[in-house]
């Protein structure tokens, strides 16, 4: 077997490696043995058939390439064992001959990092208040929150809910594609319809029909729609309007408990209030923090690691859409844009997680900032998890790599 190993620009390594037959013998048997399952040759029973015979019923080139599978990955195994190879992503492989094998492996390495002045550092923390008027607008948006919408004949207002039916016509009279919808539920006044469709249901009772005409914005997302004049037929058929509860005592008591009053709800709104701050703040100073640092580390990726990451933000895309119930497919439409776009535009968020990663990482390793074993414990513990699940290796790295980064921030934020 012949081996060549060259660095190569931007960390990456270069193998080229020449095989004979011999140097994947094993290989090439195991990927015989388990085709012959597969295949059924008269007068041989499953996974019992001669090599030289399988070779003639499917051929020598089904089970070279089968063999790769297993002759390119310990190769390469071995090979980057051999030379410490420090391989941070999936190998590029590109095989260039069966017969002999030989195969080019493009490797992406660890990269270099100078980070300098990252010493000097500091985040100077910002104070965290809750005023009288903080509770005030907490209160009234809990308030909101414990509506409770009841049917009404009066005309409508502001801040009605509404259940309307609309269609939306041309200047000659035709209907227009999706400006339909029957029994569609809105609020009046959060500006969810076109500018000046909400305004012009205040005033309305249940039953009642009313026509405009509104002129779409020049900006509007759909293209066919910007600065068209466009006549809504517009049918209320219920109107509901909010009723709050009053926060008194009689309230508290029921929703914090008996003997509970008035202020201990405020009391525990500004508790509420100020924890939620506490940790906008932090998450300020980190984000602060990781800004200087960026702006401080240097460092030159693979390509490949960079494609790795991308993909990895792109398969996180696809299932927070997914979660949510959008599909992928509408949203490229949407953006008017392919696959192929998108992944060129994540790139410089690629990038960028990857310096912060790689340097975050960097400085930790200068600074000395290590997870001791009973501190990892004492994370997972908190978790809740079972005693399987507190031996996973993959658990145990990001529990200690939270605890490790929880220790950077201390150092670097002022006292």
């Amino acid at each position: 077997m012949e081996l060549d190993i060259k660095k190569l620009p931007k960390s990456e390594a270069e193998i080229n490696a020449t095989l004979t037959e011999n140097d994947f013998k094993k290989d090439l048997e195991q990927a015989a043995e388990e085709i012959s399952k597969e295949v059924k040759i008269p007068g041989f029973r499953p996974g019992k058939v001669p090599y030289d015979v399988l070779l003639q019923h499917v051929g020598k080139e089904l089970v070279m390439n089968h063999a790769l599978d297993s002759a390119i990955p310990r190769v390469l195994t071995d090979a980057i064992k051999k030379e410490n190879l420090q391989v941070v992503a999936r190998p590029k492989v590109e095989v260039v001959s069966l017969e002999p094998l030989k195969f080019k492996a493009v490797l992406a390495l660890y990269p270099e990092i100078k980070i300098a002045g990252y010493e000097k550092v500091k985040i100077k923390p910002k104070q965290v208040k809750v005023e009288e008027k903080d509770i005030d607008d907490a209160v009234k948006n809990f308030q909101k929150e414990m509506v409770a919408w009841k049917s009404t004949e009066n005309l409508s207002e502001k801040g009605d809910k509404v259940e309307i039916d609309f269609e939306g016509f041309d200047e000659g009279g035709a209907s227009l594609e999706g400006t339909k919808s029957l029994n569609h539920p809105l609020i009046i006044g959060e500006q969810m319809m076109v500018p000046g469709f909400e305004d012009n249901l205040i005033g309305l009772k249940p039953g009642e029909i009313k026509e405009f005409t509104l002129t779409f914005p020049k900006d509007y997302h759909k293209t066919n729609f910007q600065n068209k004049k466009v006549k809504f037929n517009v049918k209320v058929n219920k109107i509901l309007r909010p009723s709050y509860p009053d926060i008194d005592d009689e309230f508290v008591s029921k929703y914090l408990g008996e003997g509970k009053k008035v202020a201990d709800f405020r009391d525990t709104v500004s508790k509420d209030l100020s924890q939620y701050r506490q940790m906008q703040e932090k998450k300020r100073q980190e984000n602060e923090l990781f800004e200087k640092f960026l702006s401080l580390i240097k460092v030159d990726f693979s390509d490949i690691l960079v494609d790795e990451e991308v993909e990895y933000i792109l398969h996180e895309m696809k299932h927070d859409m997914s979660h949510h119930g959008l599909k992928f497919e509408d949203y490229l439409a949407h953006m008017k844009k392919t696959e192929e776009e998108i992944r060129k535009e994540l790139r410089k968020e690629a990038e960028k997680r990857l310096t912060l990663r790689f340097g975050l990482n960097e400085i930790m390793e200068k600074e000395k900032i290590e997870a001791k074993e009973e501190e990892i414990n004492e994370e997972i513990n908190k978790l809740g998890m079972d005693g399987k699940s507190k031996e996973d290796h993959g658990i145990r790295a990001k529990a200690a790599n939270s605890i490790r980064l929880s220790k950077l921030y201390e150092r670097f934020i002022e006292k």
